[in-house]
């Protein structure tokens, strides 16, 4: 199933009737009792990632343009304080156009400079040709229930995918996006093309600084990787599903696990025998 213009907030909202990359990790991350509070009876608040606003800020920049960020946005000039009068009225002013999210003087310019490094990458034009914000679902009754996907970019047709990610530190991204699992959205993205009879040809990340002068580099993510991840996803997917049907919400260990030693530790300890 293919959705344009599928509200951002419904598309998270949606668990668990279809399940995300993001809802998937948290049930990892949090476990079941926790994901069922936040995702089942909506008893405890989800937490968002420290640098968030930054990333969705330069989603919409890049994703939807400027006009539309320009209406939703509103840059605060520096030194304002919004606990004084003129602070107060200049937020209310913004508010009464329609603005809802307020970005610094100082990260605006940080903005900018990624910005226009992700617009002179090397696979922008290829983006260009791409849609924005797609929604890709698709139900699977091996699982139980459906999983879905929305990427930064896609093009369709051909089963090409790009997500833009935000990083501190590029010089280590490359070697840090598979263990934090930024391949996942594109896996999930393959097996629903895949359900719409498109093959997955390419997949991959555009990663830029969040700095002044900000570089971006791109990475393809390798088939074996969103082989991978999507068996880690549906693995997943499958004890939400079981749990659902059960209402059994209880993590418990079967038995006690070894406590993960590091290798110079254990290096050092068997020398030492």
């Amino acid at each position: 199933m293919i959705l344009r213009g599928l509200p951002i907030e419904e598309y998270h909202a949606s668990a668990p009737a279809w399940l995300s990359k993001t809802t998937i990790n948290e049930f990892r991350s949090h476990g079941p009792a926790w994901w069922k509070l936040a995702h089942l009876s909506r008893t405890v608040a989800r937490k968002t990632p420290g640098g968030a606003a930054e990333g969705l800020a330069m989603d919409c920049m890049l994703t939807e343009g400027e006009a539309a960020f320009a209406a939703r946005y509103a840059v605060k000039p520096k030194d304002m304080s919004f606990s004084t009068t003129k602070g107060k009225e200049w937020k209310a002013e913004q508010e009464s156009r329609g603005v809802k999210h307020f970005i610094g003087a100082e990260d605006f310019d940080i903005l900018r400079d990624a910005v226009d490094a992700v617009r002179n990458c090397s696979v922008w034009p290829e983006i260009q040709e791409c849609e924005a914000q797609v929604t890709l679902r698709r139900e699977s009754a091996a699982l139980g229930l459906g999983l879905q996907s929305r990427p930064d970019w896609i093009d369709i047709p051909r089963g090409v995918v790009f997500d833009l990610k935000k990083t501190a530190d590029l010089s280590a991204f490359g070697r840090q996006a598979i263990d934090l699992g930024y391949h996942l959205q594109a896996a999930i993205a393959g097996w629903c093309l895949a359900g719409e009879h498109i093959a997955m040809e390419r997949a991959a990340l555009v990663a830029v600084e969040w700095e002044r002068g900000a570089r971006c580099r791109v990475y393809e993510i390798p088939d074996y990787a969103l082989d991978d991840g999507l068996s880690r996803l549906t693995e997943t997917a499958r004890e939400i599903s079981a749990r659902l049907q059960s209402g059994n919400w209880i993590d418990r260990q079967e038995q006690p696990e070894p406590l993960p030693i590091p290798e110079w530790m254990a290096r050092k300890m068997m020398a030492a025998q």
